[in-house]
């Protein structure tokens, strides 16, 4: 956020259920002044009505008429933009099922990832007609795996090795020809994303390498891949002077004046 703002773009963040929730208003607006498109800020905008409250605020079906809304505005405002949207109604412990989805399964959570992943598509797709796609990267990432214990119980004991879901398309000409083993099957931790999504749409970077994170694009290796997964958790665990003092610290004082 705070790099694309410095560039230029216009940025926008939408979900379903209260900012405040986390300190998500405060983060997004600290860090690149992105619009808040949450239920409350729906409700400003009269797209919902006051007392309106689904699942955690309003859920997918209206999310993702709401972006198409705020995509067609972001385009036209003829400067760069960086949307971001988080979808919700395949949130544990069951989901929430939309009205307009197939039954098509015994468990109403099943029914939930179905549908979501079928609207998920459309969307995309809706996305790919309009004039701004050619020039316009899509980043589909889950933020964690499901909750649902009773879902998920036989799969675990199944032995299948779930994952999160990560998804890059139509990335920018200048990353080349990327070899597939670069691409799939890697160790690698979410903050190789903050590289990985910056260089997705173009921005070069030197040493392929922000923070502690790795450019997935690059044959550099992540720290999981040089260093281990255990070795990198077991560093992330100490103590850290330079977090406690210089940020820790200035969270807490904004904190107390606001």
């Amino acid at each position: 956020g705070d790099i694309l703002k410095e560039q230029g773009y216009e940025q926008s963040v939408m979900f379903g259920a209260d900012a405040a929730f986390g300190g998500l208003d405060f983060y997004f607006e600290s860090h690149g002044g992105y619009n808040i498109l949450d239920h409350k800020g729906v409700i400003e905008k009269g797209w919902i009505p006051e007392d309106y409250k689904v699942w955690w605020g309003y859920e997918d079906d209206k999310l993702y008429e709401f972006a198409k809304i705020e995509l067609s505005r972001l385009y036209e405002t003829g400067k760069p933009f960086h949307f971001v949207m988080e979808t919700a109604d395949t949130h544990a412990p069951e989901g929430y099922l939309s009205p307009n989805a197939e039954k098509k399964f015994d468990t109403q959570y099943a029914n939930c990832i179905y549908y979501s992943q079928a609207e998920a598509v459309k969307f995309i797709r809706w996305i790919q007609q309009q004039p701004y796609y050619e020039n316009t990267t899509i980043v589909l990432i889950g933020d964690h795996m499901s909750m649902s214990k009773s879902f998920c119980t036989p799969i675990n004991e199944a032995g299948y090795h779930r994952t999160c879901f990560n998804l890059i398309l139509n990335p920018a000409e200048n990353i080349g020809e990327v070899p597939a083993s670069r691409l799939q099957n890697r160790d690698w931790a979410l903050f190789d994303m903050f590289p990985t999504l910056l260089a997705s749409i173009g921005v070069e970077i030197e040493g392929n390498r922000l923070g502690i994170g790795t450019n997935l694009f690059s044959d550099e290796q992540t720290l999981f891949e040089r260093d281990g997964v255990a070795e990198v958790n077991k560093e992330l665990e100490n103590r850290s002077n330079f977090y406690n003092n210089n940020i820790l610290v200035d969270w807490e004082t904004v904190g107390k004046d606001n």
